[in-house]
């Protein structure tokens, strides 16, 4: 779809313009943070609010594999691996509720891509990783947000949905959901939001791992110049030093700083951390944050101190009566329900004898059923699960082998809605990952029960030493 994006409040110019702007943070013209004078607005309610941001350069730059890093609308669903998105997948979105995902033509218009346009640059060519100014500028577009206005001029504005953060073309993926931006009356504060998405490693992609929503920092915020109608800044990121797990921070050069530190902690469970903070590497140019704009309609509600409401200087007050009324609802019903999860059966899995099959030893068998049992209520989406699991390496008293050698074929049956098996994995002798990493089961977006299953295979070299081999499997079960 290439239909322009309808704008409000008349703010279309200055948001085109923090877009466009982006560019020049990329190459480290203006990239000061905003010190205007701060006209606070009004005291009131914010109502219609909506903010546009592109994060960073890098969140719509090249990447070395994969095509570029992008945006996309909405919670993407779990690709059960480190892997590259497909068309088919229909992960890719840029609507999804009140979020919608643009970027500018080269007439400077923002439009929503397409899956065949999100890799290329407003001009229409694709993005390069060997270069920090070859970018799509994508921006994520949250609308109907609703907040007040103190007094003070402090401000708090909540916007409802989600959108996902896709890096190597769907090699790794977070998203955020329900943001909120808090400022004091000076315009400093911070933009926050619940993360949550898969867990791999550049060293490791047969890592894959679930990661639960935790509230992280999206931007920190210096002394934004607010006024009835919005605010644009750019979020703080030179010269903010962070602490790292894995590459250390780069403190050289005009571009060095960082995104929040709990925003970088969480990317250290993505695998994405080294993005979003000065390396030293070659693209560390278009990591710096880009402009966030924040339009809204403001209704004034608040008075002036020492003013007593209602009071003319030089009368007598005035005085009227009005009738306040509520309903009280029903108390609601408590919440019902459980998820629990359990073998079947105690009995060890026997993968029986190996058999020769040309160069390797191969052997079948099947995991023990595992019944979930999910009775909690709450409409659909509410509640969701998830089972994975990963093998220890195998031993015997003579010798041992990697646990990579065993694959499985989930399955499930009697299963409610939402449940899905998860994606086969085959022994890396046979070109698969092998389940020496944690693998999924099943899943499910919804409150349901199922019985899961696992069709077993086992392939190794044909050298292996003779004996009475085990392993552990470890399962793990979030809902």
């Amino acid at each position: 779809m290439h239909s322009a994006v309808p704008r409000r409040h008349g703010a279309t110019a200055r948001k085109a313009a923090a877009l466009v702007a982006a560019a020049a943070l990329s190459l480290g013209a203006a990239l000061g943070t905003a010190t205007a004078a701060n006209a606070a607005p009004s005291a009131g309610t914010i109502s219609d609010a909506s903010f546009t941001w592109g994060l960073s350069g890098e969140a719509g730059g090249g990447a070395f594999f994969g095509g570029c890093n992008f945006l996309s609308a909405g919670t993407a669903g779990d690709t059960g691996s480190s892997r590259l998105w497909t068309e088919a997948d229909g992960f890719y979105s840029t609507q999804s509720g009140n979020v919608t995902i643009v970027k500018p033509n080269a007439a400077g218009e923002l439009q929503q891509p397409t899956w065949a346009t999100k890799c290329q640059t407003p001009q229409g060519t694709a993005v390069s990783a060997s270069s920090t100014t070859s970018l799509t500028k994508n921006a994520v577009v949250f609308d109907g947000g609703a907040g007040t206005v103190a007094a003070d001029g402090s401000t708090e504005i909540a916007w409802t949905g989600s959108f996902t953060v896709a890096f190597y073309g769907g090699l790794t993926y977070w998203t955020a959901t329900d943001p909120v931006l808090t400022l004091d009356g000076s315009g400093n504060g911070q933009l926050t939001a619940t993360a949550s998405g898969y867990g791999t490693s550049m060293e490791d992609m047969t890592q894959w791992v679930p990661i639960a929503g935790r509230e992280i920092v999206l931007a920190d915020i210096t002394a934004a110049a607010t006024d009835d109608d919005g605010l644009t800044v750019t979020p703080d990121y030179l010269g903010e030093t962070v602490t790292t797990a894995g590459t250390p921070q780069s403190t050289t050069g005009a571009t060095w700083g960082s995104f929040p530190q709990s925003f970088v902690d969480f990317q250290q469970l993505t695998g994405q951390s080294s993005y979003w903070y000065s390396s030293g590497g070659s693209r560390d140019a278009a990591k710096p944050t880009t402009p966030l704009d924040v339009s809204y309609e403001l209704t004034a509600g608040g008075t002036d101190p020492g003013t007593d409401p209602g009071t003319d200087p030089g009368t007598e007050p005035a005085e009227d009566e009005q009738d306040i009324d509520v309903t009280v609802p029903a108390a609601p019903e408590p919440e019902t329900g459980s998820f629990g999860w359990a073998f079947t059966s105690a009995a060890a899995v026997d993968l029986g004898t190996a058999t020769q099959a040309g160069s390797t030893f191969t052997a079948d068998g099947s995991l023990n059923t595992i019944a979930v049992t999910d009775t909690r209520s709450g409409g659909a989406g509410a509640y969701s699960w998830s089972i994975s699991g990963s093998v220890s390496d195998f031993a015997s008293e003579d010798g041992s082998f990697s646990a990579g050698y065993l694959g499985w074929t989930p399955s499930v049956s009697e299963a409610g809605a939402g449940v899905v098996a998860g994606a086969p994995v085959s022994s890396t002798l046979s070109g698969g990952a092998g389940l020496g990493s944690s693998a999924t089961l099943a899943s499910s977006t919804a409150a349901a029960s199922a019985a899961v299953d696992a069709a077993l295979s086992l392939v190794i070299p044909s050298d292996t030493a003779a004996g009475d081999y085990s392993a552990t499997l470890t399962v793990t079960a979030l809902g």
